[in-house]
């Protein structure tokens, strides 16, 4: 049994091993305070300790956090070291276990698996919820940096935690502590090409491209909006997502032949959500986003999806199929009759409350 203790010199009792990274260990702890509820510790490598400067930002983290950042995120709640006056090796946070990564929500095969009964209703109510937990970080006036789709976690009700939050770009006291990270496919078109992300500082408008490119694959059950067809000489089909992305290759704008593709086919009809939201993505995926206008907030994001939320109906046909009521026909059996796709359960499944 591992013994550790926190800044404030309480002892912590590690009880067993939850997980592993390259970084670090996730630990069930033996609670020191009673009153702290579910939380766990991160205990870093050896090789991984951080340095002065890492060890400032958690510090800052841990007397920074609030109730807000501990229900949206594993904020670190205090740091910890093996002996008291010793360096920082770890921190306590809350625990975000038992949570799936989104991208198993909005990957249909992943989600009809795990919870077969969910309706494209609940796909809202996380997209939702992620708003507001990257709306909470911005409020707060720091930024994730590496949005992407294994650090939003998701549990069965819905609600969202972000995690791997000691790689968050943290502004300490008016000093930026840069995240150095980044995903390809979540990165924002002015951020693709020649950039170290351990020297450039990233602002609300760049998590909120990734946030877009989430909340798209969370509406549009797993797809990327800049996966599509090529069209012309300019576009090859053996261009990356990355080069898609840089140049802004949209495909399901309303200007997509004028970017040199267009929607593969089966995609689904833009036309699922409203045309609001159809104008927040075009922001988002293009031009629009980076050249004197920015991108919609996490905010404007989450008052939509709130709008959406009262807004759906059940289909007569089939109580998996859930969607917008100002849709003339049910789009999902559309897609079923049209291309044999069945998004949401098996096609004659009545399902049962969610």
């Amino acid at each position: 049994m591992l013994n550790f203790c926190t800044e404030r010199g309480d002892k912590v009792e590690f009880v067993r091993e939850l997980g592993r990274g390259g970084e670090g260990v996730v630990y069930q702890i033996r609670e020191y305070i009673e009153e702290e509820g579910d939380i766990v510790a991160k205990v870093y490598h050896r090789q991984h300790w951080p340095n002065a400067a890492k060890e400032a930002k958690l510090r800052f983290m841990a007397h920074a956090g609030d109730d807000d950042l501990h229900k949206h995120a594993a904020w670190p709640l205090t740091t910890l070291y093996q002996q008291n006056g010793g360096p920082v090796v770890g921190f306590l946070m809350p625990n975000a276990g038992g949570r799936l990564p989104v991208h198993e929500i909005y990957t249909p095969r992943d989600r009809k698996r795990i919870y077969p009964y969910k309706a494209w209703d609940f796909l809202v109510h996380v997209a939702r919820n992620m708003a507001a937990a990257l709306d909470t970080i911005h409020r707060h006036g720091h930024v994730v940096g590496d949005v992407n789709q294994n650090n939003i976690r998701v549990a069965a009700d819905g609600t969202v935690m972000l995690v791997d939050t000691d790689s968050f770009q943290v502004n300490v006291n008016g000093m930026l502590c840069l995240c150095g990270v980044g995903s390809p496919h979540f990165t924002p078109p002015e951020l693709q090409a020649g950039v170290s992300f351990d020297q450039t500082p990233r602002t609300p408008n760049h998590d909120n491209f990734g946030l877009a490119v989430l909340l798209f694959h969370l509406l549009f059950c797993g797809r990327h909006p800049y996966m599509g067809i090529p069209h012309g000489r300019l576009q090859s089909a053996d261009d990356p997502l990355e080069k898609n992305i840089q140049l802004f290759r949209y495909a399901h704008a309303p200007d997509a032949m004028q970017r040199r593709c267009q929607p593969p086919l089966g995609a689904i009809p833009m036309d699922l959500v409203s045309e609001t939201l159809q104008a927040m993505f075009f922001t988002a995926f293009t031009e629009d986003g980076t050249c004197g206008r920015e991108r919609p907030t996490a905010l404007e994001w989450m008052k939509q999806l709130d709008l959406l939320a009262t807004q759906l109906q059940q289909c007569p046909k089939n109580r998996a199929h859930v969607y917008d009521k100002a849709l003339t026909k049910c789009p999902w059996c559309e897609m079923w009759n049209a291309y044999k796709i069945a998004y949401f359960g098996s096609f004659s499944a009545q399902a049962t409350p969610r």
